[in-house]
């Protein structure tokens, strides 16, 4: 059971870290081929800024992916892994350098 929760974990961490790069990888492709005048045909209405200030213009969808569903995945992965790990405790450092539990605020017991 631990070797499947280690592996949720790791994969989500994985999915996260591609769709990142996803992210990354869409501004430069479209700093080098984005339509740089905008196409009511094509529906290119969409001005974005991107790779240190070049303007193009997107489609509503890939706005929308650009902006929205990408980052969302993204942080959304790297998030419930970090619970996850909170709740499993596998990836957890136990002390710092001092020897002072690194979370001691998160799991300190409260006064009654």
């Amino acid at each position: 059971m631990e070797a499947l929760q280690k592996s949720l974990i790791i994969a989500l961490m994985v999915l996260a870290a591609a769709f990142w790069i996803w992210g990354l990888y869409l501004d430069g492709f479209y700093c080098e081929h984005g339509a740089t005048t905008a196409s009511v045909a094509e529906g290119r209405i969409y001005s974005k800024t991107v790779c240190h200030g070049h303007r193009v213009f997107l489609t509503g969808k890939e706005k929308f992916n650009f902006d929205v569903l990408y980052p969302s995945i993204s942080i959304g992965n790297a998030l419930i892994a970090g619970l996850l790990d909170l709740r499993w405790k596998h990836f957890v450092h136990k002390k710092d350098l001092q020897g002072e539990d690194l979370f001691y605020w998160y799991g300190r017991k409260k006064k009654r």
